[in-house]
């Protein structure tokens, strides 16, 4: 499946420093999920950015590169836990990254708030 057809997606250059990113969604990775999981993870994505849109509104920029973040480290977590021999493959990804998603997303929101109020 093209990377395109995930809007949440991030397409990769093909130099080696775009690859080490941890904000990026590995386009390959992407290619090789099920029609399924890709649908899945956009409704995730998607409930994960309403639930936040306070502060999406405060501050976008930091927003979206944390999102970005956070959705790249949930589809690595969710990629190892889809590996393991005893895992239901697509089943397990969607389930591990709709658990890790929004606990990412909290965290990160969390550390943004005390260190804005630190300030």
């Amino acid at each position: 499946m093209p990377a395109k057809a995930r809007t949440t997606a991030r397409a990769t250059a093909t130099n080696a420093t775009a690859q080490g990113r941890e904000d990026i969604l590995n386009a390959h990775a992407i290619s090789t999920l099920g029609a399924g999981v890709v649908s899945a993870m956009s409704a995730v994505g998607a409930a994960v950015i309403k639930k936040n849109k306070p502060a999406l509104g405060k501050s976008p920029d930091w927003f979206w590169h944390m999102f970005a973040k956070c959705e790249a480290k949930a589809a690595r977590v969710a990629e190892q836990a889809a590996r393991d021999p005893e895992a239901c493959g697509d089943a397990t990804f969607i389930e591990v990254y709709a658990a890790q998603l929004p606990k990412l997303m909290a965290a990160a929101l969390e550390g943004h708030e005390k260190a804005l109020k630190a300030k």
